[in-house]
């Protein structure tokens, strides 16, 4: 079930969960929808709370090694599109010196490890790989938002379908077809030509088709390919001999580069509007929901984020796939602005 959060700061009702407010408390706080001498006076009402609020520090503070944080300081890094400024802080007073400390150590988002929509005081930029978009914007490349997925066909007949927040540089032309994939992942399906082959390169990797359905993916600075259909020579671009890959084989390139197999129909199945995953952690879940289905779940805490996920979900609709998640998983959901929070449950 998910639970929407009071507007007003929560008091622990007759037999509530102290631990569930606290972090409630605690993630207002960060995101600047709630004052920290409020949540001070919360924690000083009594022991419990003030242990409640404790454990609530260390399972966020635990949120900077996490692909869900990541997604977030790539935004920090990059963010420049529709993003709404963060509201100011409040002034600082003597009234509460305990308080004032914490405000220090919270104020900004960079702090809070987590940006979301929260309303008027919140920063919110449009998702990971902000930067290679703006790149790709400016220099005439295709790119796609949070949750959107967009197909392209090219002048040569190829089709390239972006996942969410991804961005493309194209050069097609007499003399080749050259795509620079900037940012997140894309899915090729290359028009035969043998006269000119298709290469995508994707920071120091590299990959080249004649004509083929294969994905490419950012992986760090290497490429991460995955050939659903006839063969692909992948590697990095700095000259090293290419490696080929066949249907149901995917690398990510390197100097120590090996194949792999995989179920390549199930990676790919994100272009098709699906999440395939057997036995994926919840926290590799929730960064994909992110991209691919703009829905913004923070995994709080190492038992929920190692938590085996397996299934199918529809990536448009996000709400069904939080049910799913919140009905089949021992955790709890809650609603924290534009953020869904997701917990082991007691």
């Amino acid at each position: 079930m998910v639970a929407s959060l009071p507007s007003s700061p929560p008091s622990p009702p007759e037999g509530g969960d102290v631990s569930d407010i606290a972090i409630d408390w605690l993630v207002r706080v960060r995101l600047g929808a709630a004052d920290p001498e409020d949540f001070a006076l919360w924690r000083a009402a009594s022991p419990a709370h003030e242990a409640a609020a404790v454990e609530a520090e260390a399972l966020l503070d635990e949120i900077g090694q996490t692909p869900t944080a990541q997604i977030f300081g790539a935004e920090r890094a990059f963010g420049a599109e529709r993003v709404v400024p963060l509201r100011p802080p409040p002034a600082p007073t003597l009234r509460h010196p305990r308080a004032l400390s914490r405000r220090r150590l919270l104020t900004g988002a960079a702090a809070a490890g987590v940006v979301a929509a929260a309303g008027a005081g919140a920063l919110v930029a449009a998702g990971p790989g902000v930067g290679g978009r703006v790149i790709a914007a400016l220099d005439g490349g295709e790119t796609t938002s949070r949750g959107e997925r967009r197909a392209i066909t090219l002048a040569d007949g190829s089709r390239v379908t972006l996942a969410g927040c991804s961005a493309i540089r194209v050069d097609v032309s007499a003399a080749g077809r050259r795509i620079e994939l900037l940012a997140g992942e894309a899915l090729f399906q290359v028009a035969a030509d043998t006269t000119r082959p298709f290469i995508v390169t994707a920071g120091t990797g590299r990959a080249e088709a004649m004509g083929t359905l294969f994905s490419v993916a950012c992986a760090g600075r290497a490429a991460r390919v995955v050939v659903v259909e006839g063969r692909v020579e992948a590697g990095p671009a700095d000259g090293h001999v290419p490696m080929p890959l066949t249907a149901g084989q995917a690398a990510t390139t390197g100097p120590d580069m090996t194949a792999e197999p995989v179920d390549a129909a199930s990676l790919t199945a994100w272009a098709r509007g699906r999440l395939i995953v057997t036995g994926q952690p919840l926290s590799e879940v929730a960064a994909r929901l992110d991209r691919d289905g703009a829905l913004r779940l923070l995994v709080l805490g190492d038992t929920a984020r190692t938590l085996p996920v397996t299934g199918v979900f529809d990536l448009d609709d996000p709400e069904g796939t939080l049910r799913a998640i919140a009905t089949v998983l021992p955790v709890r959901v809650r609603r924290v602005g534009g953020v869904v929070v997701v917990t082991a449950a007691a």
